[in-house]
Order: structure tokens, then C-alpha cells, then sequence
């Protein structure tokens, strides 16, 4: 008995006989890159948001200058805001100065009297921050508090030669207080 040859009974290629249409080259080329073409995407828009959104922040206990303008954090903020008397954003960092108090803001007031405080430190802080730029400086160890906020001693270079510590310049102001650590002191 003779054999069968090998496409014996098929009469149309596989695609068509299984109901499907033929893909085009730019098709199996896409199938074959998409993959590879989405990671890129991917590494091309973090390249984006780093250069940006985000400021470089070097190794522990290295200062690094920052040089831009604030506003305050609310609907609609920018990158760049200061939350309260104490705490800023540069754009996905958040920090904290280090050595100061500040009332609480919003809904987390005790009291009017220490809401209205905390919008007079906050307004301080935005100020002193847009006077020009100044210098972030970590500990040594790289702390963080309990919410995740890079602790920073921030200090801005004047013309004199001498340095400015924006946390002296709060407390002086009285909208803030003096803070070493431990349990804090209520506003009201």
C-alpha cells in the first residue's frame, strides 16, 4: 500500500481551515517585540518622572541644593509644597525638619487657636523656602520618622558668608517650638 504524503487531506493552511485570517508582518513583528516594547515604555517614563518630578538625593549624610519655588499642598498641588510648619514635599519626598514643632493643620487641630497657628507656620515656612535656595543636610544615620519623612537640617547660605538655619528662624517667629524629642507638647 502507498503512503499517504505528508499534507494529504489538507486543502487550505492551517490558519484558514481553523478560521482565523493570516497576521500581517508588522503583526507577527509586534507580537514577537511587544514585550520588549512595553518594558521600554515603562524605563522611558520612569526616565521621565526622575528628571522631572524627583530630586536627586545623594548617599547618607551627603547635603544636597535645592533650588525651586513651593506652594502650599492641597487640591491640585504641585510636586513641590509645603504641608505644614515642619514638613515639605520635593516631589516624591517627603521631609521634615529636624529640631522643631509645628501645630497640626486641618482637620487634625485640637483647637482654632492651633489651627490658626499652624496656618501662620506653614505660610513661615513657605516663605523662608521661596526666599532662594538652600541646603537639605542628614544625619549621619539616614533617620526617618515614624511616618517615613526624611529627617533634614535645612540651612540656606547668606550673603554675608554665614549660614541660616530655617528651624532657628521658625522658632524665633514663635509659630513653632523648640523639639529635642520625646512626647509632645499640646498647642492648646
Amino acid at each position: 500500500m502507498p503512503r499517504r504524503p505528508e499534507d494529504y487531506g489538507r486543502i487550505l493552511p492551517t490558519h484558514a481551515w481553523q478560521g482565523r485570517k493570516p497576521r500581517r508582518w508588522w503583526q507577527r513583528w509586534f507580537a514577537a517585540w511587544r514585550w520588549w516594547l512595553l518594558a521600554a515604555l515603562l524605563i522611558a517614563a520612569w526616565y521621565w518622572v526622575d528628571a522631572h518630578w524627583l530630586v536627586e538625593s545623594g548617599p547618607r549624610g551627603t547635603k544636597s541644593e535645592v533650588a525651586t519655588t513651593f506652594r502650599p499642598c492641597g487640591s491640585g498641588r504641585g510636586p513641590n509644597c509645603v504641608v505644614d510648619g515642619d514638613t515639605f514635599i520635593i516631589g516624591a519626598r517627603h521631609i521634615r525638619i529636624t529640631g522643631i514643632d509645628a501645630p497640626e493643620i486641618g482637620a487634625k487641630a485640637r483647637c482654632p487657636a492651633e489651627a490658626q497657628l499652624a496656618n501662620a507656620a506653614r505660610d513661615e515656612l513657605l516663605r523662608l523656602l521661596n526666599l532662594g535656595p538652600f541646603t537639605l543636610q542628614p544625619p549621619e544615620d539616614g533617620l526617618r520618622d515614624e511616618y517615613g519623612r526624611e529627617l533634614m537640617t535645612v540651612t540656606r547660605a547668606l550673603p554675608d558668608g554665614s549660614r541660616q538655619d530655617l528651624a532657628r528662624v521658625l522658632i524665633e517667629s514663635g509659630k513653632v517650638r523648640d523639639y529635642p524629642g520625646g512626647p509632645r507638647q499640646p498647642w492648646c
